[in-house]
């Protein structure tokens, strides 16, 4: 009798519990595109931060093989040889600031260390707005602090 009474009963709301059921399947798949766009973005910030550990390391391996670059003398290296390859290295060093501070900006006052060494190049160069917004507001943050002080102008 119960079996019966079931039967009856889902006969006489079939249309409901269809439309229940057309709702339930469209809040899962709802869900489930919310979900697989949680996990892209998880995935592509882990890539990010990953990419950006990568090109620190980089910059680091560059920095031990070339102290001469990473502790520079700029008068030195200014209108020699090696002057290009100094202004590669402190590029290179902005481009890790800006993979870096665009996953990590906590890293500002390390990477702000690391251009300290390089005042002289920096406090030389007039304009800084070409470069991405958080290496540029970098620069510019520092460049307040060190190159209010007088620097020594290299001998012409």
């Amino acid at each position: 009798m119960a079996k019966r009474s079931l039967i009856s009963w889902l006969e006489s709301h079939s249309k409901s519990v269809q439309a229940i059921g057309t709702l339930v399947t469209a809040l899962v798949a709802i869900a489930a595109l919310i979900g697989v766009k949680v996990q892209i973005d998880s995935a592509a910030r882990l890539q990010q931060e990953q990419s950006a550990r990568d090109i620190y390391r980089e910059f680091l391996n560059i920095s031990i093989s070339r102290p001469e670059f990473s502790e520079p003398d700029y008068c030195a290296l200014k209108g020699s040889s090696q002057e290009s390859a100094y202004k590669n290295y402190v590029e290179y060093l902005l481009y890790t600031s800006e993979q870096i501070l665009s996953v990590t900006p906590e890293w500002e006052s390390t990477l702000a260390e690391h251009l300290g060494a390089h005042e002289q190049y920096v406090c030389s160069v007039a304009d800084w707005s070409s470069y991405p917004a958080n290496v540029s507001s970098m620069v510019s943050r520092m460049k307040g602090k060190i190159c209010s002080k007088a620097l020594i102008a290299c001998a012409e």
